[in-house]
C-alpha cells in the first residue's frame, strides 16, 4: 500500500513522499526496496543513514537521521507490530460449525463463531461471539467463555472453568486439569479431590502445550493480561497478577502468589505457597524458595537478589 494509507490506518504522522510504495514489514537487517522497518533504540540509529528500507518506523528525535520516508511514532515496536497485523492478518476460518463438529443441545455460542472439524463443546457452555474453535478442541461441561475467544486444535478447557474477553489458548494446552494432591494412607497414596476450577480473565493467552490446574478448593486465578510462553505449568491455587509473563518451561508449584508485571525467565521455577511481589524480574532457570518483594530481580539457585 502506499506510505500515506499505512500512516492513516495507523492514525499516526509521517514524513517523506506518501506515494512511496509499501510491499511489506522486513527486520532491519534484511531491509530492501519496498519494505517498512522500525528502529526504537539509539544504537540503531546509525543505519537509519545507510538502509535501503522505502520506510522506517522512528520516534520523533530520530527522524533527522533517516534518508528515507519516516513515520514518527511514539512506540515504534508496538507500531511495527500493528504493520504486521495488517500485511499479515490473522488466519480466521469462516464462521459455521462443521458437520462433524459435536455441540451439546443446550450448549451456547455467540454470533459468528466458527467451529472447526471433530471438535466438542459440551452441556451447558457458554461462548460469547466471534468465537473461533478450531479443529479437535475439547471443551467440557459447564464452562463459561467471553466474546473473541480462539482456542487452538488439541486444547483442552475442563468442566467449570471460566474465561474472560478476547482469551487465546494454543494448541494443546490443558485448563483445569487436576491439581497434583495426593497423600499417603495405609502404605499407599490417596487421591485428594480437585473440586475448584480456574479463572482466566480478559486478554489471557496461554502457550501451546501448557497446564494451568484447577484448585483443590477455591480457583486457580490469571488475571487480566496475563502471558504463559509454551510449556509453561501453573500449579493449582496460584493467583497471578495482570500482565505478568513467563517464558517457556517455568514452573510454578501450588499456592503461589504473583504480582502484577512480574516477568519470568525460561525453564525458571518456584516453591509452593511463596508470595511474589509486584514487578519481578526473574532470571532464566532460577530457582525461587522464598517471598520476594516488589521490584526486585532475582536469580539463581537458590534465588538471591541479583545484585549479590
Amino acid at each position: 500500500m502506499k506510505l500515506k494509507e499505512l500512516a492513516t490506518r495507523l492514525g499516526i504522522e509521517f514524513r517523506g513522499d506518501g506515494e512511496t510504495e509499501i510491499l511489506m514489514p522486513a527486520p532491519i537487517e534484511a531491509a530492501g526496496p519496498g519494505t517498512v522497518i522500525f528502529v526504537a533504540n539509539e544504537k540503531y540509529t546509525p543505519m537509519l543513514a545507510t538502509t535501503t528500507a522505502s520506510c522506517v518506523i522512528v520516534p520523533r528525535e530520530f527522524a533527522e537521521r533517516a534518508k528515507c520516508p519516516v513515520l514518527l511514532s511514539t512506540n515504534p515496536y508496538y507500531d511495527f507490530a500493528r504493520v504486521l497485523e495488517i500485511f499479515f492478518p490473522a488466519h480466521r476460518p469462516p464462521p459455521g460449525i462443521d458437520a462433524s463438529a459435536r455441540v451439546a443441545t443446550d450448549a451456547s455460542i455467540g454470533a459468528n463463531a466458527s467451529v472447526g472439524a471433530h471438535a466438542a463443546i459440551g452441556a451447558r457452555v457458554r461462548i460469547g461471539k466471534n468465537a473461533v474453535i478450531h479443529p479437535h478442541a475439547t471443551i467440557y461441561p459447564g464452562v463459561t467463555i467471553g466474546d473473541d475467544f480462539i482456542c487452538h486444535s488439541h486444547a483442552s478447557i475442563r468442566e467449570g472453568v471460566s474465561i474472560g474477553n478476547r482469551v487465546t489458548i494454543l494448541n494443546g494446552a490443558v485448563i483445569g486439569a487436576d491439581g497434583f494432591g495426593f497423600g499417603e494412607h495405609a502404605g499407599g497414596l490417596f487421591k485428594i479431590p480437585q473440586v475448584g476450577t480456574v479463572v482466566l480473565e480478559d486478554d489471557v493467552e496461554i502457550g501451546a502445550n501448557s497446564t494451568v490446574d484447577r484448585a483443590t478448593i477455591g480457583a486457580t486465578i490469571l488475571h487480566r493480561g496475563v502471558k504463559l510462553d509454551n510449556q509453561v505449568h501453573i500449579g493449582h491455587n496460584c493467583e497471578i497478577g495482570e500482565y505478568s509473563r513467563f517464558a517457556a518451561q517455568v514452573g510454578i508449584a501450588g499456592s503461589v502468589k504473583i504480582g502484577k508485571w512480574c516477568q519470568f525467565g525460561g525453564n525458571s521455577g518456584c516453591a509452593d505457597h511463596v508470595v511474589i511481589g509486584d514487578r519481578v524480574m526473574v532470571a532464566a532457570k532460577s530457582g525461587i524458595h522464598a517471598d520476594v518483594a516488589n521490584d526486585t530481580v532475582v536469580g539463581g539457585y537458590p534465588a538471591v537478589d541479583a545484585r549479590q
